[in-house]
């Protein structure tokens, strides 16, 4: 049985999950983007003061390193101006690492003095200050650094800046300038931490809700459908009872006429075929009597074929097996074209008494049905039990291939209206229906019934 409970329970959570997963990355993203401009705009208002105040010695010295080798020291030392310059910023705390590249990428100068002589021609932060412009990227502590292929101990902001003597001049280096941000990172992280419980907070708060007014309407459902289903087991009960009744008036009707107006014009008709045997004795006039006796002979036929068709008086006292036996030859005698086969291969002891009558009605029903078409010229009925099932299978083979009832490619549906009495008696009495066509385009209809639900039942 489906759980709308609890399916509406798991996918919104997921739902929330996710959404808050997403919110995580969107914030986290715009944290990011704002450390790298807050830090880029530091570091680039440090980089200009250094540079306007010492330019001059920094393209000086440039250019006297420009043929420095790798991984070998570097003879030239900072001038005066400039490496005071970069103690001042060291001590005060903007900066916590310098580097200087020559125009071969050469790590020139560096206040960790074991890179220098470092190869960095392809680091992108250098190609890009060579090209002219600036590139600044924020590198979180323990993580790996992509532009300088090591692994950071802090929080920093590396930006590489190009120098130049003036701007129409070439590129004659790159100063590269670390400061430490960690505690913008740490703030950031902060309010990161805090909208996002927040957002989360809500989120739950909002699930709650919806949980709440969910658990109220599938109470409502709820209880609309077992109203449903109360009324669907009333219906089904007054159907029952209204065919049980029908059948239980029918059976009355049947005796009545047969046992009571039957037997009275059976009387009748003795005592006027004794008059007339006695040769109009007391003026009875003969001939009016023998005009009676046929009339009511005729009315006794009358009256049996009524009583017969209400209920067939063989269904009380032969039993099933022998009704449908008399009904078939009765359908092929007022049809000589047609020819109905039997097959019923179980006992009279093996049907309960109350899914007679019901077997009785189907095949009537369907035959009559298949007959007023006048285009099946055989019919094979078949009734036993089969898996401790007691099935019905009433197959009928057409005169001709494009014969098909209601059209040759009428749909299920119809075939479903079209035998729609046999249906209801089916599925009231507890048993599964099934309507089609067979390979001849006939119509296959199939009934069953479980053996032990239908004993339940009698």
């Amino acid at each position: 049985m489906f759980k709308l409970m609890r399916f509406y329970s798991l996918t919104s959570l997921a739902g929330f999950v996710i959404t808050a997963a997403l919110l995580m990355v969107f914030v986290r993203q715009l944290v990011i983007e704002d450390i790298i401009q807050l830090a880029q705009r530091s570091n680039l208002t440090l980089v200009n003061h250094i540079l306007n105040s010492v330019r001059p010695e920094l393209v000086e010295y440039l250019a006297g390193v420009q043929d420095a080798a790798p991984h070998r020291p570097v003879e030239r030392t900072l001038p005066e101006r400039l490496a005071a310059s970069v103690i001042e910023i060291m001590r005060d705390g903007s900066a916590v690492r310098v580097k200087i590249y020559n125009r071969k990428g050469i790590v020139v100068f560096s206040t960790k003095s074991g890179q220098i002589g470092d190869p960095r021609e392809d680091n992108a932060g250098f190609l890009s200050a060579m090209g002219g412009k600036v590139l600044s990227t924020v590198v979180y502590r323990d993580s790996f650094n992509r532009f300088d292929q090591e692994t950071e101990e802090d929080n920093l902001m590396q930006t590489y800046v190009p120098v130049q003597g003036d701007p129409t001049k070439p590129v004659s280096g790159v100063l590269e300038i670390y400061t430490d941000v960690s505690p913008l990172v740490y703030q950031n992280e902060r309010t990161q931490f805090s909208l996002l419980a927040l957002v989360g907070l809500l989120l739950a708060f909002l699930y709650g809700v919806l949980i709440l007014v969910m658990r109220h309407a599938a109470g409502i459902i709820d209880a609309q459908q077992s109203t449903i289903r109360e009324r669907t087991a009333t219906l089904e009960i007054l159907s029952a009872k209204m065919l049980t009744s029908g059948e239980m008036e029918k059976k009355k009707i049947a005796f009545d006429l047969h046992e009571g107006l039957g037997q009275t014009l059976s009387a009748v008709k003795a005592i006027v075929e004794g008059s007339r045997g006695s040769g109009g004795s007391g003026g009875t006039d003969t001939g009016a009597l023998a005009q009676i006796v046929p009339v009511l002979q005729e009315a006794i036929s009358e009256v049996r074929a009524i009583a017969t068709e209400l209920r067939p008086s063989s269904l009380d006292g032969l039993g099933l097996l022998a009704t449908i036996r008399w009904f078939c030859r009765e359908v092929e005698q007022l049809h000589p074209e047609l020819q109905i086969e039997q097959e019923l291969d179980l006992r009279e002891s093996d049907l309960p008494a109350a899914l007679k009558i019901v077997l009785y009605r189907i095949i009537e029903s369907v035959l009559k049905n298949l007959v007023a078409h006048a285009g099946a010229s055989r019919i094979v009925m078949d009734l036993r039990l089969e898996d401790q099932s007691i099935v019905l299978s009433i197959e009928e083979s057409p005169q001709d291939s494009s014969y098909a009832a209601g059209g040759a490619a009428a749909p299920a549906p119809d075939l479903q209206v079209q035998f729609v009495e046999a249906r209801e008696r089916t599925i009231l009495s507890g048993g599964a229906f099934a309507i089609g066509r067979n390979g001849a385009g006939g119509i296959a209809l199939r009934c069953s019934w479980a053996a032990t639900g239908a004993a339940a039942r009698a």
